[in-house]
């Protein structure tokens, strides 16, 4: 592939999932100021992944599995480096909700909740809240479609539990 062809295929994939990138780095990261290094290390593997692209699954999945990837092995460098903080606000810290509270708080309050979990339980919300079907979910995963169900039915109860333990409701 000409240089030219990989960079506006390079720059025509990241358009197409950068949104996607960025709630990954956000559902592995909880100190939110590691985000934008994580988001560089994905578009540097995209970039050096293009070629080796064999059209054995889309685009969009081959971008998953290279983002998933990539934001583990930062993730674990973090933690071995002892770099990791767990970030400005901690779940125990966050008040209770209260009676007008807001879209964001509660959004927020998940988040904080999908960070307690494993990284597994992780990556299976964080692709559900990409919209994504089961079988898709499966595929990147190089799973089952049942598997898969099962595995985000305990990982939504673990949430519910969470948000019951931190914030009094669901």
């Amino acid at each position: 592939m000409k240089k030219a062809e990989k960079e506006q295929m390079f720059e025509d994939l990241i358009q197409q999932n950068e949104d996607r990138i960025y709630r990954i780095c956000r559902s592995y990261l909880r100190n939110k100021e590691d985000i934008p290094d994580l988001y560089q290390e994905i578009l540097i593997q995209i970039w050096k992944s293009i070629d080796r692209f064999r059209n054995e699954s889309t685009w969009s999945t081959y971008i998953y599995r290279i983002t998933i990837n990539t934001a583990i092995k930062f993730k674990r460098k973090l933690e071995n480096k002892k770099e990791y903080a767990r970030g400005n606000l901690e779940v125990a810290d966050q008040p209770k909700f209260e009676e007008k509270e807001t879209k964001r708080e509660r959004l927020d309050a998940m988040h904080s909740c999908i960070q307690e979990l494993n990284d597994g339980d992780k990556l299976l919300i964080g692709l559900i809240l990409e919209d994504l079907s089961y079988k898709e979910i499966a595929e990147i995963l190089d799973s089952n479609t049942n598997s898969i169900g099962v595995r985000i039915n305990r990982a939504k109860k673990r949430i519910v539990k969470l948000m019951e333990k931190h914030y009094g409701t669901v």
